[in-house]
């Protein structure tokens, strides 16, 4: 069941970094025709981020749409979005006394590939 899990994972990543992509595109589309028609007003954009700040003023709408769509692909394609797959390895439990080794050959100790009759022999 877990190999379904990552598979289900790794394909819904795929996907957003698709959608993101194609979000992008279209939004840079956009501001290309706005630029292109000559759309024209003003507008100001101001953002602060952990102490940075930045200021945007433009006379074409268009070109801020660039911008955002610009952005939208670099975080699609560059941020890390990890698919986390645990897996459970059932072990038959070996009932011992305290101190007690199995040893290789008898019939306490598991064989791997071979049966109960060829380790007696």
């Amino acid at each position: 069941m877990a190999v379904w899990e990552y598979i289900i994972g790794s394909a819904l990543i795929a996907l957003i970094k698709i959608v993101c992509f194609i979000l992008g595109y279209l939004t840079i589309r956009l501001g290309y025709q706005l630029i292109s028609s000559g759309v024209k007003g003003e507008f100001k954009f101001s953002a602060s981020f952990g102490g940075s700040k930045a200021d945007l003023a433009s006379v074409s709408p268009g070109l801020l749409f660039v911008l955002l769509g610009v952005v939208l692909i670099g975080y699609a394609m560059w941020v890390d979005k990890a698919v986390n797959q645990t897996v459970e390895v059932g072990r038959a439990k070996m009932e011992l006394p305290q101190g007690a080794a199995p040893v290789p050959g008898s019939s306490d100790m598991p064989a791997f590939g071979k049966s109960k009759k060829e380790i007696k022999k």
